[in-house]
C-alpha cells in the first residue's frame, strides 16, 4: 500500500530534453531481444494447431502458386488481409519455406514493438524509463507467445504502435516524416487485419487530442498527400482482391471479419462473456497494470496527468473499449495496448529506480547503473514468464495431432485424390492440409470414386468405405472406397456453402 501511495502521488514531468539516439549498448540489447524471439521461434515444435496452420496455408499458396493478391488455400477465401503472409513469403524466398519462416514475421514485429517502446520511453523520460518500459513489455507473456506464433496479431500490433509512435513524435516536433509514419502505420494496420485496423490509431489520436483540449490539431495532422497514399495502398489491394474474389471476398473480409464481429451477426459461438476483457486486463498484464490503478488513485485524489500521460491512457483505453464492445473477443486483441501500459508502468517506476538505496545496491554489483537495472528487469521477467503454463502449452500438446498427420501421410499416396467431407470441422482440415502441403477441398461422399480418400469425422463412414487411419482421440478418420452416385453428387455439391477459410477461433 505504501508503494501504491508513493506512485499515486507522482507528478509526471514532460519529456526530458535528452538525446534520443540509441547507444551501442541500446542497439545490442534490442538486437538481443529479436535474436531471442527468433531463436525461440526456431526451437518451437512444428505447427500443429489450426490458427497457425491457417496462416501457413496462405503463405504456402503465395510462395508456390504466386497468388500474391488474393491467395486461395483449399480454394477458400483467407480471413485476413495479406501483410503477415507477404512478409513470410518474402522471407521464405531466400530462407526457404518452413515453420520457422512462417512464424518469423511475428518475431520481427515483436522486435519492432520493443524498439518503438524504447524510443517512446527514451523521449518521455530518458534511458531508464525506456528500458523499464521494454522490461515491462517483456514481462507480459502474451508478448512472447504472440511474438513467436504464425498469427497476424503481432504484426497488427506493430503497425498500430508505429502509427501512434509517429503521431506522438509529430505532435511534439512537427516533422513531416513523423506524420508519414503515422499514416503509413495505419495503412499497414488495415493490410494486417482489415478496415478495423485504422480504428485503433485513429480513435486513439482523437481521444488524446480531445482529452488534451487540442482537437483542432486534427486539421494540422490531416495531409492530402498522405491520405491519398494511404487510400492508394489499402483500396488498391482491396480493389485487386475484389476483382479476383468478387462477392465472396467482400462477405468474408469486409462484412464477416469486421462488422459482423462487432454487431454479433456472424453466427459464431463464444465462451467469453462481454466482461472477459476485464479479466484479461487484470491477469495478462499483471503486475504492470498496477500502474493503471495507481494512476486512477492519483486522479481521484485530485492529481492531473500531463500531456504524455493523457496520450498513453487514451491509447490503451480506446483499444480496451473496442475489444469490450466487440462480440467476438480474444485476449490477444488487447496486444496493441501493451506498449502503452508498459510505458505507464515505466513512468511510475522510474523515480523509484533512482532512489539512493537502489543506487547503492547497483554500486555493490560493480556494474553500470543501467546495466544493473537491465539485469534486474530481466530477472523479474524470467520469474514472471517461466512459471506461466500458457507459455509452455505449445511444447506439450502437439504430439497427438502430428502423430495423426504422420499416419495420414503414410496411408494416402501423394498421387491420390484427397478430399474432406463437408461436415469436417476446419481446424483438423487446416492442420492436415498445411502439414501435408496439399490442397484438400470439401467434397460430398457421393462424389467419390473407389480410389479417392476422404478426411472425415468419426461416424461418417458408410458400408462402402473402409477406415484406413484413425486419430489418437478417435474423433477424426481417413476413409477410402466411395461409390460414385452422380445424381446425389450434383444435389449435394449444390448445397455446399462457398469455400471460406473461416477460423471461428474462440479461445
Amino acid at each position: 500500500m505504501n508503494a501504491l501511495n508513493t506512485v499515486s502521488t507522482l507528478t509526471y514531468d514532460k519529456p526530458v530534453a535528452t538525446s534520443e539516439r540509441g547507444t551501442r549498448w541500446d542497439i545490442l540489447f534490442l538486437a538481443a531481444i529479436f535474436i531471442a524471439l527468433a531463436a525461440w521461434t526456431y526451437l518451437l515444435p512444428p505447427i500443429w494447431n489450426h490458427g497457425e496452420a491457417r496462416e501457413g496455408l496462405v503463405v504456402q499458396d503465395i510462395v508456390q502458386d504466386h497468388e500474391w493478391i488474393l491467395p486461395d488455400p483449399n480454394e477458400g477465401i483467407p480471413s485476413k488481409p495479406p501483410l503477415f503472409h507477404w512478409i513470410a513469403a518474402i522471407l521464405a524466398l531466400p530462407l526457404g519455406l518452413s515453420d520457422w519462416t512462417v512464424r518469423l514475421p511475428s518475431a520481427l514485429a515483436a522486435g519492432a514493438v520493443a524498439t518503438m517502446t524504447f524510443m517512446l520511453g527514451k523521449a518521455i523520460g530518458g534511458r531508464r524509463t525506456a528500458w523499464l518500459a521494454v522490461g515491462a513489455l517483456l514481462g507480459m507473456y502474451e508478448f512472447w507467445v504472440s511474438g513467436t506464433e504464425a498469427r497476424v496479431d503481432m504484426v497488427f500490433a506493430a503497425c498500430v504502435t508505429a502509427s501512434l509512435t509517429g503521431f506522438f513524435f509529430w505532435q511534439r516536433d512537427r516533422r513531416e516524416w513523423q506524420r508519414a509514419i503515422c499514416y503509413i502505420g495505419a495503412a499497414l494496420a488495415v493490410l494486417a487485419k482489415g478496415p478495423a485496423g485504422a480504428a485503433f490509431p485513429a480513435l486513439g489520436i482523437i481521444a488524446f487530442l480531445a482529452a488534451d483540449k487540442r482537437l483542432a490539431e486534427l486539421w494540422q495532422l490531416w495531409s492530402w498527400p498522405w491520405v491519398t497514399l494511404t487510400l492508394a495502398i489499402d483500396i488498391g489491394w482491396y480493389a485487386g482482391a475484389y476483382h479476383i474474389g468478387g462477392k465472396r471476398f467482400l462477405d468474408v473480409q469486409i462484412f464477416r471479419e469486421n462488422f459482423e464481429h462487432i454487431l454479433g451477426t456472424h453466427g459464431f459461438s463464444t465462451r467469453h462473456s462481454k466482461f472477459a476483457v476485464f479479466g484479461w486486463l487484470a491477469t495478462r498484464l499483471f503486475p504492470w497494470n498496477l500502474a493503471l490503478i495507481a494512476a486512477l488513485v492519483h486522479r481521484f485524489r485530485g492529481g492531473r496527468e500531463d500531456s504524455t500521460g493523457r496520450f498513453l491512457h487514451a491509447w490503451w483505453i480506446v483499444i480496451f473499449a473496442i475489444v469490450f464492445i466487440s462480440t467476438i473477443k480474444r485476449a490477444v486483441y488487447l496486444l496493441p495496448a501493451y506498449p502503452a501500459v508498459a510505458l505507464i508502468a515505466a513512468r511510475a517506476l522510474a523515480p523509484l529506480a533512482d532512489g539512493e538505496t537502489l543506487k547503492a545496491r547497483f554500486a555493490a554489483l560493480k556494474l553500470a547503473r543501467l546495466q544493473s537495472l537491465a539485469l534486474l528487469v530481466a530477472l523479474v521477467d524470467l520469474v514472471l514468464i517461466l512459471p506461466n503454463p500458457s507459455v509452455w502449452r505449445r511444447e506439450v500438446a502437439f504430439g497427438g495431432m502430428l502423430d495423426f498427420v504422420g499416419k495420414v501421410e503414410a496411408a494416402v499416396p501423394g498421387s491420390s485424390r484427397f478430399y474432406a467431407t463437408p461436415e469436417l470441422l476446419n481446424p483438423t482440415l487446416q492442420v492436415v492440409a498445411y502439414r501435408l502441403d496439399r490442397n484438400i477441398i470439401r467434397m460430398p461422399l457421393s462424389c467419390g470414386k473407389p480410389d479417392d480418400y476422404y478426411l472425415a469425422r468419426a461416424g461418417e463412414a458408410n458400408g462402402e468405405m473402409k477406415v484406413v487411419v484413425t486419430s489418437s482421440d478417435g474423433k477424426t478418420i481417413v476413409m477410402k472406397g466411395a461409390t460414385r452416385d452422380p445424381q446425389a453428387c450434383e444435389i449435394e455439391k449444390a448445397q455446399l456453402p462457398p469455400p471460406i477459410d473461416q477460423d471461428g477461433e474462440i479461445d
